[in-house]
């Protein structure tokens, strides 16, 4: 044993898709307008009433969601170049690019693509601001 704990590469990995495939949702709940206007809609049903602010709930989920995505930007901007697109063509354009199209972007063939994309996840749970991605084995 070395002075770093030994990391659970798959554990990890499966961290970073985790946050990875929220990304765009998370953009977009970011983005969303705090309020919620909506028209008015009557059906003739007496309504439960609700405890919850939901005010509330839209800013903390907001801010969760920018947190999350500032750290996603910090990570993905220590990355190693080739581990970055990869990520940027599968995660984070709209639409996702398909291993084809992200092998003729950074000039790999499209079988190697799997195999940089578990590293570039690697590589982004290790740059996760935290460590918070990272599972130690025992």
């Amino acid at each position: 044993m070395g002075l770093l704990p030994e990391v659970d590469e798959d554990k990890s990995i499966e961290n970073a898709k985790e946050i990875l495939s929220s990304y765009r949702r998370l953009s977009r709940m970011a983005g969303q307008k705090l309020t919620d206007i909506q028209w008015p809609t009557f059906d003739g049903m007496p309504k439960a009433s609700s405890y919850e602010n939901r005010i509330e709930t839209k800013i903390v989920d907001h801010i969760d969601a920018e947190a999350i995505i500032n750290n996603c930007q910090q990570a993905m901007s220590v990355m190693n170049k080739t581990s970055y697109w990869v990520l940027y063509y599968t995660y984070f354009c709209e639409p996702a690019l398909t291993h084809y199209q992200i092998a003729a972007k950074v000039g790999y063939a499209a079988g190697s693509i799997d195999k940089l994309k578990l590293r570039g996840l690697l590589e982004f749970a290790e740059a996760y601001p935290g460590e918070k991605l990272l599972v130690f084995k025992d």
